[in-house]
């Protein structure tokens, strides 16, 4: 059996290759080397990818986790400034209310030395002041629920595609459309999470699932009951004189029966309801900063291998409709 040599020489004793013979032996040394070349060319593309595909994934996390400390700041912080204006107004309120009932009780409201009479007059200031923040402040603590809580909660909102001014509730639009702060109370049971109330000409929902629409319902029946009811209180704390047939008048049973409740009762009733309101608005509060928390939870094995993660997300942001797949916390771009 002969063989060529390497370069096309023939060995000793053999027949001499044809030209053909050679031009066979070339190309397919050629086409071996070449074949070499492209499986490294290959496996030096796909290390790209690979390598890109992680440095991308790290560099998605780190994003993650620093929106997700801000967000979560934020939110915090947010809801910690609501509450205390919120409930400073209220539990100063009701402090006052329930300092002059007890000074009717002992017969104390014309004394002004008297223990009750004098705690009173210190909160006097405290609560005007908290009346003068509260509404100062409303329509900010508002915003602030909306774009720190409300928003981030949210895995459908996109500010990409959000439309400007959708949300028009204020403390005077649910004036005008009549809003009751004795029977429309808020609620969290299944199908009675948002009302639909429509007087004037207006029409207004309001959504017992947004921490922005509790703040401005606090608001305004905090600011109704101030100005219906808490006249003589105020008067009474501020050490005004008082006549003496309106603090009866304010006690005494109402209607023409004298069935119905007094003024006092009616008081205490819709302060009652307050302390609801603002229980509701901590509790709702609370759920969106959780809804925030979870929202950045750690995704799976399965979402940071390659192709499979993007799959996720592609298929569960389709078949769910919402902004965002399971394995992007962070809405990013289409491309």
């Amino acid at each position: 059996m002969s063989s060529a040599e390497p370069g096309g020489a023939d060995a000793p004793g053999d027949k001499p290759a044809t030209f053909w013979q050679r031009v066979k032996s070339t190309v397919a040394r050629t086409e071996n080397e070449l074949s070499f070349i492209k499986g490294l060319s290959i496996i030096s593309i796909v290390g790209t990818l690979i390598a890109a595909y992680f440095q991308n994934l790290s560099a998605y996390q780190d994003k993650v986790t620093t929106q997700a400390k801000d967000d979560l700041a934020a939110a915090t912080q947010a809801f910690t400034e609501a509450s205390t204006i919120l409930s400073t107004a209220t539990t100063l309120q009701g402090q006052l209310f329930y300092a002059f009932v007890h000074a009717h009780k002992s017969g104390a409201v014309t004394d002004d030395k008297s223990l009750t009479s004098r705690t009173a007059a210190e909160l006097y200031k405290p609560y005007e002041d908290a009346v003068a923040a509260l509404r100062q402040d409303v329509n900010l603590l508002g915003r602030k629920m909306e774009i720190y809580l409300d928003w981030p909660s949210d895995p459908n909102h996109d500010p990409a595609t959000a439309a400007i001014g959708t949300d028009p509730i204020t403390t005077s639009l649910l004036g005008t459309v009549g809003f009751d702060c004795d029977d429309d109370m808020p609620s969290f049971a299944p199908g009675k999470t948002r009302i639909t109330k429509s007087a004037n000409g207006a029409t207004l929902a309001v959504d017992w699932y947004s921490a922005k629409h509790h703040v401005f319902t606090i608001a305004t029946c905090f600011d109704v009951t101030q100005k219906t009811w808490m006249e003589i209180v105020r008067k009474w704390a501020s050490q005004s004189t008082l006549d003496s047939a309106d603090v009866d008048k304010f006690f005494a049973p109402g209607g023409a029966t004298g069935r119905s409740p007094s003024t006092a009762q009616l008081l205490q009733s819709r302060l009652d309801h307050e302390v609801i309101r603002l229980n509701a608005f901590m509790s709702r509060a609370m759920n969106e900063i959780d809804q925030i928390r979870v929202r950045y939870r750690p995704n799976g094995f399965f979402c940071s291998v390659p192709v499979v993660g993007g799959a996720i997300s592609f298929l569960s942001r389709e078949l769910g409709r919402t902004g965002r797949g399971w394995c992007t916390p962070i809405q990013t771009s289409a491309l």
